[in-house]
């Protein structure tokens, strides 16, 4: 994993550290990438605007850092229940979505920063972002879908690669609506203007898994019958 930060960051007390990620991902969220300042990331990290480029070389390379911050949290949230051989597609699938609603609350800013990034314009600088960002929710989605082929979980008929490409859309468009007020709006145009409210999640859950549970998997009594 390439690194876009300088050895003196790493050096730095973890409260200082995280002070300046939390920081930048504020002022990246709420200004977007070309309209945000470095002399306000460091005013409200507390320290000076000197010490943030001692630190990050370029608002591109304190930028890409945060990004890259951003896929390792995204790792961080999936990956062992990802792995957990134990638990069926259905129980992995459902943890996606309690999760794609419960994250945004929990990681606004960064939910909004991820998706500042995918609206930047410049082609060249998008080549530069992380590719683990997405490369590793696709490959743990696509295995989980192919072995859940092979256990007879989910259906023979789909091409797993847009099967789960699909499935991450769901997830996202999720994650977008609880974390950005434009795509809030468009939910509620959708179904009813509290539909955001906390004691209306588990009406959103249990919607969102029996449509995924209905397009990617056999139902129960047919696997038995097998």
């Amino acid at each position: 994993m390439r690194t876009f930060v300088n050895e003196s960051f790493n050096r730095l007390d973890a409260e200082k550290r995280e002070r300046i990620i939390r920081a930048a991902i504020d002022e990246f969220s709420d200004r977007g990438y070309e309209l945000a300042n470095t002399n306000r990331i460091a005013e409200r990290a507390g320290i000076s605007v000197g010490s943030l480029f001692s630190y990050f070389d370029t608002k591109e390379n304190l930028f890409l850092y945060i990004v890259q911050y951003g896929s390792m949290i995204i790792e961080q949230y999936t990956g062992e229940v990802m792995e957990d051989e134990e638990k069926s597609v259905a129980e992995k699938i459902e943890y996606m979505v309690r999760l794609s609603v419960r994250a945004p609350r929990e990681e606004k800013a960064l939910l909004r920063l991820y998706h500042e990034m995918s609206s930047l314009g410049n082609n060249d600088f998008l080549l530069r972002v992380p590719h683990s960002l997405e490369s590793f929710t696709a490959g743990k989605y696509i295995r989980i879908l192919e072995q859940g082929q092979k256990r007879g979980e989910v259906r023979a008929d789909l091409d797993v690669s847009l099967a789960a490409f699909t499935m991450d859309n769901v997830f996202m468009s999720l994650q977008k609506a609880y974390s950005c007020d434009y795509y809030m709006i468009r939910l509620q145009i959708y179904t009813d203007p509290w539909i955001g409210e906390t004691k209306n999640d588990e009406r959103v859950i249990s919607e969102t898994l029996k449509f995924l549970y209905g397009a990617l998997l056999i139902p129960e009594n047919e696997r038995k019958e097998r």
